[in-house]
């Protein structure tokens, strides 16, 4: 593989767009210098990009409580809908109900303030994505290798100080975002991420990429 590395001068970047059908597109851009050594790689593999975060709705979210944030779970239960944003409610804790929603293909919960995330949340074994940027996670649980269907696993913006290791047993990963960590080392494990187009890992304390990457 190779990887394009480059310093960026945002220091924000906006969410992947969400859409309403289980199929998401996000426009990534390409930046940084190019790696010219070696042989023509087998597979094209950009690293870092730039992110468009779709515009706002109108209205203006409050905060959730708990009761509320379960009415939401309860909704989309009944609905069956393939995607649930609660993005922006400042959710301490997502309720373990959040198992029920196996129909799920789409789940955001981007701004709030999340420390972990329930173990429930590997029942999901339908996610395509799963957009958790701008919370306070430290750790993910291991459940997460139950989700075998996931391709876009969004953790920028949290406080990883290291990359959770059941993230490189998520084989059908193709996006991982990491950016604005706090994260120092990636294993040699990454090797095991074959079908990974986009590793956005910029903006972290990493000085060394490992040669498996």
């Amino acid at each position: 593989m190779s990887s394009t590395l480059g310093k960026d001068k945002d220091s924000k970047e906006r969410e992947p767009k969400a859409e309403g059908k289980s199929k998401t597109k996000g426009k990534d851009a390409k930046d940084g210098k190019k790696d010219t050594s070696g042989a023509s790689p087998a597979v094209a593999f950009t690293l870092d990009s730039t992110i468009k975060r779709p515009n706002p709705p109108p209205s203006t979210r409050k905060k959730s409580s708990n009761a509320e944030v379960v009415k939401e779970l309860n909704k989309c239960r009944e609905e069956n809908s393939m995607r649930l944003d609660l993005s922006k409610r400042s959710i301490h804790l997502l309720p373990s109900s959040i198992k029920e929603l196996t129909q799920l293909t789409e789940l955001y919960l981007y701004s709030n303030k999340l420390q972990s995330l329930p173990a429930e949340v590997g029942c999901l074994s339908g996610l395509v994505t799963l957009a958790l940027s701008e919370n306070s996670l430290t750790s993910l649980p291991d459940s997460l290798d139950n989700l075998k269907k996931l391709r876009m696993l969004d953790l920028r913006h949290n406080k990883l100080r290291e990359i959770p290791a059941v993230v490189y047993r998520v084989t059908s990963l193709t996006t991982l975002y990491l950016r604005f960590n706090r994260i120092t080392t990636v294993e040699k494990d990454i090797k095991n991420l074959s079908k990974l187009t986009m590793l956005s890992i910029r903006e972290n304390k990493i000085k060394q990429l490992p040669a498996e990457i």
